[in-house]
């Protein structure tokens, strides 16, 4: 556990060019780069969640499908951690926030899944918000993505070297995006 499992043939081969910016890519199912930590999840409602907060001095970040829903006085996990939307998640948004990283003592709801990243954390993160649920989602009036197609969704797996380029390469773009939206350049 927390290794990822690809067969001989799997293995990351770097294909670097002259210029030394291309890499060789692979397609794997999400199985292959996350342990899936949905077990640790408990229900639990707002009354109770408030109810408790009251009796203690202890205040958790509680999350769920799309980000922060209150605190709790307890945690279940401690960790840095992906958290993916299971239902009521934006899956057809085109900008949509899916999934979003969590640090530290933190409690998530059943509304979803809980991935522990055996890859670049920033780069997964980017990856599932880019991509396209239509054919992993069922439901009609509530889209929902079951454990089962979670775990086939294809990941374009480049070298760590590669994802951490990537990943600086979108941050940098967010932040001057950043700095325009607030009219600082």
């Amino acid at each position: 556990e927390g290794k990822i499992k690809l067969s001989k043939d799997e293995l990351l081969q770097p294909q670097i060019s002259d210029d030394n910016d291309y890499y060789e890519k692979l397609i794997v199912p999400l199985s292959k780069v996350v342990i899936v930590l949905d077990k640790l999840r408990k229900p639990i409602n707002a009354k109770e969640r408030n109810q408790r907060l009251l009796t203690s001095t202890e205040k958790y970040p509680y999350y769920g499908a799309t980000g922060l829903a209150g605190y709790i006085d307890d945690y279940l996990v401690d960790d840095n951690l992906i958290i993916l939307g299971e239902d009521a998640a934006p899956f057809l948004e085109k900008y949509g926030t899916k999934a979003y990283i969590i640090k530290g003592k933190s409690w998530v709801n059943n509304h979803a899944h809980i991935l522990k990243p055996l890859i670049n954390i920033d780069y997964l993160t980017f990856y599932l918000n880019k991509f396209d649920y239509k054919n992993y989602v069922s439901g009609t009036t509530r889209l929902k993505l079951t454990q089962s197609r979670m775990m086939e969704i294809p990941i374009v797996l480049y070298s760590p070297e590669y994802q951490y380029k990537m990943v600086c390469l979108i941050k940098k773009y967010l932040h001057q995006l950043n700095l325009i939206k607030a009219g600082l350049v």
